[in-house]
């Protein structure tokens, strides 16, 4: 059989190999933020004292639970909902440390009567030495971290349990850090979790 006969019947399934290759990959890239454990920053003194700086200033001694969420992301976006949808505990000064702009997060944060600090994701790595999102932190009284993870056991649960966290460790009960499943929010990790550029 001549080259020329032989080329046409050869390209269909060229095509369909590529194009199943490619399907593969934008596959697993839109999935790898949500099958993987992200990192999470080690508690540190300098962890400490940035987080110290989002507490409000009316009280310093009260527990801080900050909420890192990433204004692209959706599963921060479920979180926000939660927060706005649930009874948040008195006892407790909340902040939200929100990654790119929202208005709508803005007006719906004022509402609930939780505080709010706009940063870049180039400020979250470099002053909070985070990447990723949505990611839970709580603070003691004393103003030491006493919870570093996530909020839920499985990928994209929604046992929300930021309540259960702060209640078990108010009360004395060693804290179990969940895995973090969600975004990458720095451009490195993105870059990492999606290398041909499908979902960042």
């Amino acid at each position: 059989m001549s080259v020329a006969r032989l080329v046409p019947r050869l390209v269909p399934g060229a095509v369909l190999g590529v194009w199943a290759g490619l399907a593969v990959a934008v596959g697993a890239t839109l999935m790898a933020g949500h099958w993987y454990t992200l990192p999470v920053p080690e508690i540190s003194p300098q962890l400490a004292a940035a987080l110290h700086d989002l507490r409000p200033q009316r009280d310093e001694s009260r527990w801080l639970a900050i909420h890192v969420l990433y204004a692209k992301c959706g599963c921060s976006q479920r979180i926000f909902d939660h927060l706005f949808e649930t009874d948040r505990p008195a006892a407790v000064d909340e902040t939200i440390l929100l990654v790119g702009a929202d208005s709508s997060i803005r007006e719906r944060a004022a509402t609930a009567g939780l505080n709010l600090k706009q940063i870049t994701r180039e400020e979250l790595k470099q002053t909070y030495f985070m990447e990723s999102a949505p990611l839970f932190v709580v603070l003691d009284s004393d103003g030491a971290p006493r919870y570093v993870g996530g909020y839920t056991e499985r990928k994209q649960g929604y046992d929300v349990q930021d309540l259960k966290i702060l209640a078990a460790l108010q009360s004395g009960q060693p804290g179990h850090e969940l895995p973090l499943y969600g975004c990458g929010v720095s451009q490195e990790l993105q870059d990492y979790l999606d290398p041909i550029g499908v979902k960042y």
